[in-house]
Parts: C-alpha cells; structure tokens; sequence
C-alpha cells in the first residue's frame, strides 16, 4: 500500500501528498542521488511524448525514462490539433530548442475521450430517441449528453468559456473522424478501431509540419520521426501501429 492510501480523510489528502513527497525525495537522495539533474545541465530529451492526461497513463513509467529524457504534452484524448498553441508551443519548443528526434503519439486502451467520441458519432438525430446502451464507464459521454439537452447552450460556440462546451469543442475533429469509419457492433472491437484511428489522425496532423521541420530546425536535429504508440495500463505493454512518418528529411 502506498503512502497515499494510507489517508482515509480526502480533506487531509495534500498533506499525505507532501508527506509522500518527502519520504520519496529522501530516500532516493540516499540511495539514487544521481537520480535528480543537475541544474545547471540543459535538458536533452530524445523524446517528445504525446499523450492522453488519463492518470492511469504514466510516460516515466511506461518507459523507464529518467528525468531530463522524455519532454511531455498530455491533454483529453492525445489530440494533435493544428490549432491549438498549447501542443504547438510544446512542438516547437521540444523540436527546434531541445532537439528531441522522436516525437511519440500515445493512445491508450480504454480512452474515456475515444469512448466519447464513438458515442457522440452514433447519437440519434433526436434527444428523445437516445438509448443508454453502452457499457463503458470511463466516458465523457455524461457531460456531452448534457450540452445536447441544454437547449440555450451553443456547443460549437468558440467563443464560450464553458468547460463544458470546451470539451464538445475539443473532440469534434474525432468525432467526425468516426463518423467514416464502419465500425464493427461489437462494442470493444470498435472502440479498439477508434483508438488506433485517433492515433493515426494526430501523425497525420503532424505530418503536415514536415517542411516547417525543413526550414525551422537545424539539420544536426534532422530528420524527426514521428511515432503512434497504444499503451495498455492494464498489462504496462505498448504497442506500435507501424505508422512512423519522417519529418524534415532530405528534399527528394
């Protein structure tokens, strides 16, 4: 049992956080002092990791990588989006600065943003005609739902700042995704196809950065490959869909 198990009152969580921080910083400063970097050495992650905030999916863990080697994005459902500053700051910065070559993009098993999407791709046209059907719990799908039975509310309204409708916002570009695909009934496989696909779209994304890699990024930090990657928490394996795209190769 961990440390953290140990507080039975969530009102005194933080402190067994602290207090856990503590034991941990202590005794690898007994036994692993090398653990910690060195201030005044410049980080230089070969690795920049892609993936979804789901508190089950752990990089360091998953890849036993110490500090100072992997540089990390993660947001709902490890979505690549050309839009958004947050993952292209991360991009640039990890690529033309750090120098990071292998850019992974992690899905995972049971990805309540992938299982959002699937749902919200097949909803009936009409509130009245939805059926809860679906077994999966780590869903958004709740929150979703309810944007659709808020009349007044606009979803696709870009300029709400309701988290709510931020979500509905975020997963659109999958959610449409899944509406091409032909899905098999049987819920887990699908959901399995979904994931894979969500994957997919994000390297392809990122592959339309291939020529700002060309003129953007020194050529001792070229080429940069790009990977897509699904991890298992429940068993710790990841698996590689064979989807890697070279990024600011030699002009043919």
């Amino acid at each position: 049992m961990s440390d953290l198990e140990l507080s039975a009152n969530i009102k005194d969580y933080l402190s067994s956080v602290l207090s856990a921080n503590k034991n941990w910083a202590e005794r690898l400063n007994q036994t692993f002092p090398q653990y910690f970097p060195d201030p005044k050495d410049k980080q230089a992650p070969k690795i920049l990791w892609i993936g979804c905030s789901d508190s089950r999916v752990q990089e360091s863990d998953a890849t036993t990588a110490l500090p100072g080697t992997v540089f990390v994005h993660r947001n709902i459902a490890n979505q690549f989006h050309l839009n958004d500053d947050n993952v292209l700051s991360v991009f640039a910065y990890g690529v033309k600065v750090l120098g990071a070559q292998h850019i992974v993009v992690v899905g995972h098993e049971h990805c309540g943003g992938a299982i959002t999407a699937m749902k919200e791709a097949h909803r009936p046209p009409y509130d009245d005609q939805l059926e809860h059907h679906h077994t999966h719990h780590d869903s958004l799908y709740h929150i979703v739902e309810s944007l659709h039975k808020n009349k007044h509310n606009d979803v696709h309204d870009k300029d709400s700042k309701d988290p709510n409708d931020a979500i509905t916002r975020w997963l659109t570009p999958l959610v449409n995704r899944v509406k091409t695909l032909g899905l098999p009934f049987e819920e887990e496989a699908a959901l399995r196809i979904v994931i894979e696909e969500n994957v997919k779209m994000q390297v392809e994304n990122l592959g339309q950065l291939d020529e700002w890699v060309r003129t953007h990024v020194d050529s001792e930090k070229r080429p940069v490959w790009v990977h897509g990657l699904v991890y298992d928490f429940s068993t710790g394996f990841i698996r590689d869909l064979k989807i890697t795209k070279e990024l600011g190769g030699s002009s043919a």
